[in-house]
């Protein structure tokens, strides 16, 4: 006869216990999906419990055994006599402060020590550490401020000039509804259920807890050079603050080609003693003989000199002071570096304080920065409307040129702008989304914050690629080759763009601090997730959460002073291209299959519909959803990890070709981003299979603690293992059993026979009691 552990003999006791009563499968007591029965907090399953598997009682009901029950430090257990307080724990969904026990006998109240917390509120975060949004907006315009920054104004313009203007709008709309609005759906509803960060909220399956890490790591190098581009606004605005603007003359900084005067660009030469050489200039008739006075042929003039824009020789040559190559290092720009560490210092300040500080202060703003950028676009875009020629641009960014689309990088370029601009895959939105109150609806905010995104990312095209046409027109160049691509371009077109404006300074003020408020946000919400993941995995750096945000920025600006020296834009460019590619694509590939094909997309169905209600359009249309977890979303992420690695796109800035050893580093960069993933999943199988010895089914089962954070939530979610999970959980249970050796499949009949003997003995002086339902455990 197998010997059961204490908790199994006083549960089957309890089954048991009253004659007079008949089954109810109504009420449910839950286990985890490997079929072990959890003991609470920091007691441990026996070797031979934890391979039973099916129990049932005499009626051929399977018990749940709920994972709820968690130890309160501020309540007395009785000495940890658990036959004796099982009756205090509350089962099921429909339990109040007046549940009766399964005798009919009233609920003791458990014995609460004396506590000094006056509100829930203050208490949840004394228990669990963690911090919740202090109003209903908060979480919204954090995260429309973590998603609209640098990725509209900046990175969209020049990935779209870059790759052929209005070819690239095709791709980049259709991956938004088939790709980005489906992640970031799942990553809101994952963290608001968990109330936890990247790391702790994969706790659905042990193996894939190191995506946390991954996203993290990703956070972290997409903020250093995301400071460096605030850096960047930070100087703008200061130089801005003088009568007259130096970019908008060639000054000592400029280069041979500078021209800021297109009206002598080129000249009719059909004026009384000019003559027009066939080489393109024009000459007039002087005593000392023939004197060029310009040129009448545009691509003669632009084959001996191409001109350059006065802002794009003060980006490069002042701003930059760019080296030949990202190898040549030679001086670190101090004005830079000062930039830099002002803004370190300007986020440690609005995020030491909590999220709660830097939420109020998004709010108190929120109405102007909401607005803000808007009204600035708006009043450049206006101006930029009225200039001669910007018909170009609009035409070259309007009208697709369909050939492109067979080309690979345009749909690489694309789906990374998604990811980049919607900001899914690198964690922020978990971290936002877990403050979020429990039952807070998230449809509406994905659905908003995702279209308001990319309909501002088009709204800044149709500004830059107006003053594009008008530079086009001016210079008698094509459209493509007004000014050099790249990660520069937003500081050359709208520098250039506030030039044309009646009292240029100060409209040059109020862009630069557009930008810096924008690129704010996003580096909020950054330095949040990375925090996140490091005190949720060390809890006890929880009480010294300003120490944690303070060497974070430290460690993130040490690092930016590479991107300081003569040769940072270049390693800007390196940051952008490999830290945010291949790591991304991967990272969403395995979240959709996390949840899909392990958890179980019913199940997560489940989840929400007890998080938010069965009435909640976001449940209604989950099935939507739910088809592009399973196929569209990780179809689409596969075909283009294929073929990017097929046609690797080269790295390029303007016309500088980065070296071979560029690419070894690159790839290195991203092995060390993924690195996260590989090594917790190997050391979850260490831990999990060798050292606790369970079973393979561990890797991808939710562990104890899995589900929300708070109590009261996690009473009102009940789990029907077995019946909802992944296709690939049903797949490996199935494989599992048709492989496992005569002598397991008999020890394990062996152990049902023994368990259904003791609950009949049991029962012929007990009836069952009504918390017998159907369970596997």
């Amino acid at each position: 006869m197998l010997v059961l552990d204490p908790l199994k003999r006083a549960l089957v006791g309890e089954i048991s216990s009253d004659n007079n009563q008949i089954p109810n499968t109504t009420t449910r007591i839950s286990q985890d999906s490997r079929g072990v029965i959890q003991l609470p907090s920091g007691d441990e399953i026996s070797s031979t419990t934890a391979n039973i598997d099916h129990i049932k009682n005499r009626y051929g009901q399977q018990i749940y055994i709920n994972t709820y029950p968690q130890y309160d430090p501020n309540v007395s257990y009785h000495g940890y006599d658990l036959s004796r307080d099982i009756s205090e724990y509350q089962f099921g969904t429909n339990n109040g402060h007046n549940q009766q026990n399964i005798t009919n006998r009233p609920v003791p109240a458990p014995r609460k020590t004396h506590s000094n917390y006056s509100s829930e509120s203050e208490l949840v975060k004394s228990k669990n550490g963690r911090e919740q949004w202090s109003g209903r907006f908060d979480f919204f315009f954090s995260s429309l401020g973590y998603a609209v920054g640098f990725g509209a104004v900046w990175r969209f313009p020049y990935l779209c000039y870059r790759n052929g203007g209005g070819v690239f709008l095709i791709p980049y709309i259709t991956l938004l509804f088939l790709l980005g609005i489906p992640l970031f759906y799942l990553e809101v509803n994952l963290g608001q259920f968990t109330s936890q960060g990247p790391v702790q909220c994969w706790r659905m399956a042990p193996i894939f807890k190191g995506l946390g890490i991954s996203m993290s790591l990703m956070s972290f190098f997409l903020t250093v050079y995301y400071a460096m581009l605030l850096a960047y606004s930070i100087l703008y605005l200061i130089l801005s603050f003088r009568s007259k603007l130096e970019w908008t003359t060639c000054g000592s900084w400029a280069s041979a080609n500078c021209t800021d005067d297109f009206s002598t660009f080129v000249m009719r030469c059909n004026y009384e003693n000019t003559y027009k050489d066939p080489n393109g200039r024009c000459y007039t008739w002087t005593d000392q003989g023939l004197t060029q006075i310009g040129w009448w042929d545009v691509q003669s003039r632009i084959q001996y000199r191409k001109p350059v824009l006065p802002t794009d020789d003060y980006f490069n040559n002042y701003i930059l002071n760019k080296s030949p190559g990202m190898g040549f290092i030679s001086t670190m720009e101090w004005p830079l570096v000062l930039c830099l560490l002002a803004a370190w210092i300007l986020v440690f300040i609005c995020l030491c304080r909590g999220i709660k500080t830097s939420g109020k202060l998004r709010l108190y703003v929120v109405y102007f920065t909401a607005v803000f950028p808007y009204v600035i676009l708006l009043i450049l875009g206006i101006r930029g409307w009225t200039l001669p020629g910007m018909s170009r641009g609009i035409y070259f960014y309007m009208k697709p040129d369909l050939s492109r689309l067979a080309d690979q990088r345009v749909w690489n370029d694309a789906a990374n702008q998604i990811f980049f601009v919607l900001s899914v895959a690198y964690g922020g939105l978990i971290t936002l989304s877990s403050y979020n109150k429990f039952t807070r609806s998230t449809l509406g905010n994905a659905l908003v914050i995702s279209i308001t995104n990319v309909l501002t990312s088009i709204f800044a095209g149709f500004v830059i690629f107006a003053y594009l046409g008008y530079l086009s027109y001016m210079t008698g160049q094509e459209v493509q080759d007004v000014v050099s691509e790249g990660p520069g371009l937003a500081f050359i077109v709208y520098p250039y763009a506030v030039t044309t404006l009646p009292g240029a300074p100060f409209w040059s003020i109020l862009f630069f601090f557009m930008l810096i408020l924008l690129g704010l946000d996003s580096v909020f919400a950054s330095v949040e997730t990375i925090v996140v993941v490091i005190t949720d995995q060390i809890h006890g750096l929880r009480r010294y959460n300003t120490l944690v945000i303070l060497v974070v920025c430290i460690a993130m600006f040490a690092l930016g002073l590479l991107l300081c020296t003569d040769a940072g834009i270049y390693w800007i460019t390196f940051l952008d291209q490999f830290t945010g590619s291949y790591p991304a694509f991967v990272i969403g590939l395995l979240e959709c299959i996390c949840i899909a094909y392990i958890y179980g997309s019913n199940r997560f169905r489940a989840d929400l519909i007890a998080m938010l209600g069965s009435k909640d359009y976001g449940v209604r249309l989950y099935r939507i959803f739910q088809i592009c977890w399973l196929f569209i979303t990780p179809m689409l992420i596969i075909a283009l990890i294929i073929f990017t690695s097929i046609n690797y796109p080269s790295l390029k800035l303007g016309r500088y070709n980065f070296p071979s050893w560029s690419y070894k580093l690159g790839w290195g960069l991203t092995g060390l981003i993924l690195s996260g993933i590989v090594f917790y999943a190997i050391y979850a199988i260490i831990y999990l299979l060798l050292v606790k010895r369970n079973s393979w089914r561990a890797l991808i089962s939710p562990e104890q603690k899995w589900g929300p954070l708070l109590e009261q939530n996690r009473k009102k979610v009940s789990y029907y293992y077995g019946r909802q999970q992944g296709a690939l959980v049903s797949l490996f249970d199935r494989l599992t059993k048709r492989t496992s050796s005569r002598d397991t499949l008999a020890r394990s009949k062996s152990i049902d026979t023994s368990i259904n003997e003791k609950e009949e003995s049991i029962s012929t002086t007990r009836p069952p009691s009504r918390i017998g339902s159907e369970s596997a455990v």
